[in-house]
């Protein structure tokens, strides 16, 4: 038992050279279950800075791969009406994964990084876990840049793709369809049909101020990325052309 405890002490003393930063938090996690490398004890850092603790740590599988299910995960949002709340269980179940293995992850990368140095000649060890190891605020930097350029570079090509989605979200991403939604109650979005060249949107909701349906309808022209007003029922009568613009110019000038 002493000759396994000791062994144990050895590959954490090792393991100091990868981890270089914090040593006494690792030492007490991992010395805290029989079996670091698949038992788990939670991480808050991880938890909370998730993809930003990994790339700091330099553990670039996992963070490729939780980069990767997030941009997968925006892909549906172009192609369906999907709430954007959806991205509060989707990021928290991520934080939770990284918070819960975040630090059995991190120990299995030590080792991994102390196996390929034993591989090569002795003079070159300390410099490849001095290198391979630690901490580094640039790489994490770089590397969520990089994402965030993903991000961007994805967003313009799929909002682009002509799904009634999209489509909608030409108006529905303005600041008069944000004034519309907070005058409204069960304020609705719907994609009628295309006619020519222009694409026809509707906009439903009650008015709860004045006790009224409304219903506008859009004309969005999605090769321009614009739209504009066409027809405004209240309480499914059609507003005269004059009436029609006092209401179109209420809602503009409360927008943002």
């Amino acid at each position: 038992m002493n000759d396994a405890h000791q062994e144990e002490q050895s590959l954490f003393e090792q393991q100091h050279k990868v981890v270089q930063k914090n040593i006494p938090y690792y030492d007490l996690k991992w010395n805290s279950v029989e079996n670091p490398a698949t038992k788990s004890t939670w991480n808050w850092l991880a938890f909370f800075f998730s993809t930003l603790w990994l790339a700091y740590r330099k553990m670039y599988k996992p963070f490729f791969i939780i980069a990767g299910l997030q941009l997968l995960w925006a892909v549906p949002f172009y192609f369906m009406d999907l709430t954007v709340w959806l991205d509060l269980p989707f990021y928290g179940i991520i934080s939770i994964i990284v918070g819960l293995f975040g630090n059995r992850w991190y120990f299995n990368h030590t080792n991994h990084v102390l196996k390929q140095a034993r591989a090569l000649p002795e003079i070159l060890q300390d410099s490849f876990i001095q290198a391979k190891g630690g901490t580094h605020v640039g790489i994490m930097l770089g590397l969520h840049a990089l994402l965030f350029a993903l991000f961007f570079a994805m967003d313009f090509g799929l909002s682009f793709i002509p799904t009634e989605t999209n489509i909608k979200n030409v108006v529905r991403i303005s600041g008069e369809a944000d004034t519309l939604e907070a005058y409204m109650d069960n304020p609705k979005w719907t994609y009628i049909k295309q006619d020519g060249r222009q694409h026809v949107v509707e906009f439903t909701g009650y008015d709860y101020t004045e006790k009224e349906d409304v219903r506008i309808v859009f004309y969005v022209y999605f090769d321009k990325y614009m739209y504009e007003w066409n027809q405004i029922y209240i309480n499914e009568k059609k507003l005269n052309e004059e009436d029609s613009i006092d209401y179109e110019l209420y809602i503009e000038e409360n927008s943002w």
